[in-house]
């Protein structure tokens, strides 16, 4: 009896990642810890790619032939014990491990999440290639927005989450969220984010988002590349714009006099 239950333990024990099964999708190398093949999550996965794919393809070509690698955890506490040693808060992430382009995920799958890592995932590839990392709010401020584009059919009206006290810009492109940061600022610095990069990509010419992440890339700060890529002749004409164009009141609601 006691032999059985010490197997039955041995069982129920995560497994390493290397002795999982591994399948093939058109864009992922999906590595999971279940017995059988997940085949609705496989094709949940391939349906936030195409959600993604439209909005990074010119930053990330090789997207569309080179495949990252899923590693899909039967339930959240062995994605915590797992090889990618998550933070207990985590619900998800990317990882390089030995240049892997990697994603771990655990069932049920959060589609949210997937997108916001992915996201992540090839946008830093495409610093990378200059071994530079991204802008803090460019880099949380697309991936917050393709999250949510992720879930819902794409609407082109769509100016995303009214701010109530928008930042300074100029203060808001040098700040991020730390552990210590109140949790009212981290969620308006985060929905700022989403605001201001969908101002960026969504109402201006299709494409030119590219260029300017490419300048960013190259060193510039982000007048520079605003100014170089969009026209605006410096940051506070570009914030001027941002306000003009975001969503004062949210969906249904009547502008007021004071918001026009």
């Amino acid at each position: 009896m006691l032999f059985i239950l010490l197997l039955l333990a041995q069982t129920a024990r995560a497994q390493p990642e290397a002795s999982w099964s591994t399948d093939q999708t058109q864009h992922f190398t999906i590595h999971h810890e279940s017995l059988g093949s997940p085949l609705g999550d496989y094709n949940r996965i391939e349906r936030i790619y195409d959600a993604l794919h439209p909005d990074l393809w010119q930053l990330v070509p090789w997207m569309t032939q080179n495949k990252v690698h899923v590693y899909l955890y039967n339930e959240r506490g062995s994605f915590l014990k797992g090889r990618f040693h998550p933070p207990p808060w985590s619900g998800g992430l990317m990882a390089e491990p030995e240049g892997e382009k990697s994603l771990a995920v655990f069932q049920p799958l959060d589609t949210a999440i997937i997108a916001h890592e992915l996201t992540h995932l090839y946008f830093h590839a495409f610093f990378d290639e200059n071994t530079s990392q991204p802008p803090v709010w460019l880099d949380e401020g697309l991936a917050g927005m393709l999250q949510g584009d992720a879930l819902t059919l794409p609407d082109p009206h769509d100016k995303g989450p009214v701010l109530l006290s928008p930042i300074a810009m100029k203060a808001f492109m040098k700040s991020r969220p730390s552990r210590d940061t109140p949790g009212a600022w981290v969620t308006a610095w985060y929905q700022q984010a989403h605001s201001v990069v969908r101002f960026i990509k969504r109402a201006h010419i299709d494409g030119v988002f590219a260029a300017f992440c490419g300048k960013l890339r190259g060193g510039a700060d982000a007048e520079t590349a605003l100014r170089e890529v969009y026209g605006y002749p410096d940051l506070a004409a570009f914030e001027q714009a941002w306000l003009k164009w975001r969503p004062k009141k949210a969906k249904g609601e009547l502008l007021g006099p004071e918001d026009r």
